[in-house]
């Protein structure tokens, strides 16, 4: 049964842009602060030696394309028949019979699939390399969080690599320095909800509800880029993303998780309904430095780190589960006064 995931965009691909068309990377791993572990050249290739974490059959390069046959990643929980991955944009780059987790997938640009344990896939991604005047082009880009798949959380696995054109007049100066992708993820976040063929599959479904509204429209900025105190579809932080969803709601919260853990009553985790925001990592005065969105069957999505994208993560993750606050429903009658709120009012 094939499933369309037509999703929107990712940040960041920290790959080695080639001097020439000549020398295109064919497939890379890459440690989670950027280091080259391990390169693909034309041929057969496998990583380590006896390619549990990366297999693949053939490759060949020109000056046209990359093209990798029988591609096969982390013990064959992803498997590709096929990838042609052109010199010169997206125009004609392609997967074919790709299967992860033994699910068949028909991808289009930027397609993200989530993986156990907070890791994902993209297909087709476009990009300025930071740090270069040029972009390039991904067929697959396969982002560890789970350690179970056999390497450190943040490693990346980048397979088909071509070299892409320049930037051209309409990238943004912020897409050149954080290397946000060529088509702009807020551009793709904003045509809709990604498009899967069956979303109760990957996504549960939002019900009609207040908090409901805020999950399906959170669902709109699947793959945004963290960015540091962003608080808009160009790029979010943890609670510019909770913020930005409950202001187009109505709802005023403040851009900082610190006020947002007062901004409604606090919802027993038993009780936990779509839309109620959840806490964690408190520091030494029991405030919380992270957050995201219920959305329902144990999970929740969140602006997570630098280098990383708005995504979907589950409560039971041990990273998450041994950190939690808390939770509060922000659509709710908030209280009169808090901890935080009488020390701002203090501090002017």
């Amino acid at each position: 049964m094939l499933r369309r995931a037509a999703a929107v965009a990712f940040v960041f691909l920290s790959f080695a842009a080639p001097a020439a068309a000549g020398t295109l990377g064919l497939a890379e791993v890459r440690s989670s602060d950027g280091t080259l572990i391990g390169k693909a050249g034309a041929g057969a290739y496998a990583y380590p030696a006896d390619g549990s974490i990366l297999r693949i059959g053939s490759s060949r390069v020109n000056a046209a394309r990359v093209e990798l046959r029988n591609v096969s990643m982390f013990n064959g929980r992803i498997t590709v028949s096929r990838l042609v991955v052109p010199a010169r944009g997206l125009a004609g780059a392609r997967i074919a019979g790709l299967v992860v987790d033994g699910k068949s997938y028909v991808v289009g640009p930027n397609a993200i699939i989530p993986l156990a344990g907070g890791s994902y896939l993209v297909a087709l991604q476009e990009a300025v390399s930071p740090g270069r005047t040029g972009s390039g082009l991904v067929a697959l880009r396969a982002f560890v969080s789970d350690p179970s798949l056999g390497l450190a959380p943040g490693t990346q696995l980048l397979v088909g690599l071509a070299r892409a054109a320049h930037p051209d007049s309409g990238t943004t100066p912020a897409a050149a320095v954080l290397g946000l992708p060529q088509l702009p993820a807020a551009q793709a976040s904003l045509a809709g909800v990604p498009m899967f063929l069956e979303p109760s599959v990957l996504l549960p479904a939002p019900p009609n509800t207040l908090g409901g509204q805020a999950v399906a429209l959170a669902y709109r900025f699947l793959g945004v880029p963290y960015v540091w105190g962003g608080a808009t579809p160009l790029g979010f932080d943890c609670s510019g993303l909770t913020m930005y969803v409950y202001g187009e709601l109505g709802i005023r919260l403040g851009h900082y998780t610190g006020f947002q853990y007062y901004a409604g009553p606090h919802v027993p985790r038993d009780q936990l309904q779509p839309g109620d925001l959840l806490f964690f990592h408190a520091n030494a005065a029991g405030v919380p430095q992270h957050e995201g969105m219920y959305i329902g069957s144990g999970s929740f999505i969140h602006a997570p780190q630098t280098g990383d994208v708005v995504k979907i993560s589950s409560l039971y993750e041990t990273r998450y589960a041994l950190a939690y606050v808390g939770a509060v429903r922000p659509y709710a009658a908030a209280p009169a006064s808090s901890p935080l709120s009488s020390w701002a009012a203090a501090s002017g």
